[in-house]
């Protein structure tokens, strides 16, 4: 198997406080709160108009999400932004838009973005991006012959997110249009198999749609669905060399799944 090329750093971060941000005595983090995304992307109101309302823009990076809490006894929002603010100033944060407290701080090459809001009394909800691309992958190309795989083997060509665990292999059966041999087209029942992972750790929706999009296109896929909701989703189409491979990818919370149908070998001669 030709494994996706990505540094091994990548693979999982350990949750720690975002650079740039120094809390004053009076502030502390809320304990479990932080949370932290090797990949993804936030949107920041950075301007309003009233011709055209709120303006924003998406910053895609590393992102954390967490929460400050009083050190001595529950406060107020506004007295926690108050606290805040002195210290982010200090620190060459410049308003993008102080009233939606949106901040940024460009130094040294690395370019921060921030926002707070309120997370109820007491509480103020905070995040913070670092601009960063999208790690690469690299996908080998299927070969002119299928490849069947066993159960506990990867699809040589469209192998897992990096250190995930196989769980489960099965075989469904489903329709799917081709072009019949007349010209026509037409449904054709061909097997799919169905593999199904375990994360080694957390994958933002966003991460895996941009990753895997533009990995399968480099490879020569056609992209003929992505889905972003309740369903996070891509469906692909090979068609070169004279084959002809369906594939979906799912992200499914802490796992994803492959699934993959050879159909030009499957389908009537």
């Amino acid at each position: 198997m030709l494994p996706l090329l990505i540094p091994p750093a990548q693979v999982q971060e350990i949750p720690s406080p975002p650079p740039g941000i120094k809390l004053p005595p009076t502030l502390v983090w809320k304990p479990g709160s932080l949370e932290l995304l090797p990949f993804d992307d936030e949107r920041f109101e950075v301007r309003s108009t009233r011709e055209k309302g709120p303006i924003y823009i998406t910053i895609e990076g590393r992102v954390w999400r967490f929460s400050l809490v009083s050190a001595q006894g529950r406060v107020g929002y506004l007295t926690l932004v108050r606290r805040l603010k002195a210290e982010l100033e200090a620190a060459g944060w410049v308003w993008q838009l102080e009233e939606q407290g949106v901040a940024r701080r460009e130094l040294g090459g690395q370019d921060l973005w921030l926002r707070f809001s309120s997370a109820g009394s007491g509480e103020l909800k905070m995040v913070v991006v670092e601009r960063r691309e999208a790690q690469a992958f690299v996908l080998a190309r299927p070969g002119k012959a299928p490849e069947l795989p066993s159960a506990q083997e990867d699809f040589p060509y469209l192998p897992p997110w990096p250190g995930s665990k196989i769980v489960r292999c099965a075989d469904t059966s489903n329709p799917v249009a081709v072009e019949l041999a007349d010209g026509k087209q037409g449904l054709v029942k061909v097997n799919f198999i169905e593999k199904e992972y375990e994360l080694a750790a957390a994958v933002s929706a966003h991460e895996f749609l941009t990753v895997y999009s533009k990995a399968l296109m480099n490879a020569g896929w056609e992209i003929e669905g992505r889905f972003r909701g309740k369903l996070i989703q891509i469906q692909a189409v090979y068609a070169r060399e004279g084959r002809d491979i369906r594939a979906t990818l799912r992200l499914l919370g802490n796992a994803m799944a492959i699934s993959v149908a050879d159909v030009g070998a499957q389908r009537p001669r």
